[in-house]
């Protein structure tokens, strides 16, 4: 195994405007800081030109540094990062969205306190939300389910921008399936399940410059509650 010093999971799908830029900006700052890492792309099933895009990267990549997990059937954001983890060379893990609404800049400052999380996870707090109206009703909508469930105080449990180490990340695999699409919702009740501590750190949110954000459809929002309720008590009953 080529064993890393950490992995940098992104969760791809349907980004071709704006993904080679985010992970070169990620690649770049992760070599001014000199750690030893891998970027692993974990499209999931895309429909544009998104997996042509990352497939050039690989190809042209030269010190190996990308590891491919591109797919062509959609197994779900959670799916995407669970298998991702699984062939992880890292001792540690951070997990990202690749919408380049989160800045790699600020991952000094997580990088700084890593031996904090021996046995927990920290999180990014996204100060100012650059997310649409109704995008932020749904997540203050189920953040109020989420501390009622969990008597939960993180201000931000579904920020995708979370670093543990891999043996931690495991060691939650059984909690995490029950999440379809909630997935950093159902991470963060797993860490409260199974107490673990929880660091909290500020980070910037950017509106995006290119691409458009994958909502759900008005009349999928009824059943999607439903899934994601069903499955925090799952967690929680567990």
């Amino acid at each position: 195994m080529n064993e890393k010093k950490i992995s940098i999971v992104l969760p791809i799908y349907n980004e071709e405007k704006s993904i080679k830029k985010t992970i070169l900006e990620w690649k770049n700052e992760l070599d001014l800081l000199k750690i030893d890492y891998e970027i692993i792309l974990a499209e999931d099933g895309s429909d544009d030109n998104t997996k042509n895009i990352l497939l050039e990267l690989i190809n042209d990549d030269k010190n190996k540094i990308y590891l491919n997990n591109i797919v062509e059937k959609k197994r779900g954001y959670g799916g995407a990062i669970i298998s991702s983890v699984k062939i992880a060379n890292g001792e540690f893990i951070l997990y990202v969205d690749a919408d380049g609404q989160c800045n790699p800049k600020d991952f000094i400052n997580f990088w700084n306190k890593k031996e904090f999380i021996n046995d927990g996870i920290i999180i990014g707090n996204r100060k100012t939300r650059a997310d649409t109206l109704f995008r932020l009703i749904m997540s203050k909508s189920f953040k109020i389910i989420h501390r009622i469930l969990f008597y939960s105080k993180v201000k931000d449990p579904s920020c995708a921008y979370t670093l543990c180490r891999k043996k931690t990340f495991l060691e939650l695999e059984k909690y995490l399936s029950y999440m379809v699409e909630g997935f950093g919702w159902g991470f963060v009740a797993a860490c409260i399940k199974t107490k673990k501590n929880i660091l909290e750190i500020d980070i910037d949110h950017k509106k995006r410059s290119e691409g458009k954000t994958n909502v759900f459809h008005l009349n999928e929002i009824p059943s999607i509650a439903i899934r994601n309720v069903i499955g925090l008590l799952r967690i929680k009953l567990m």
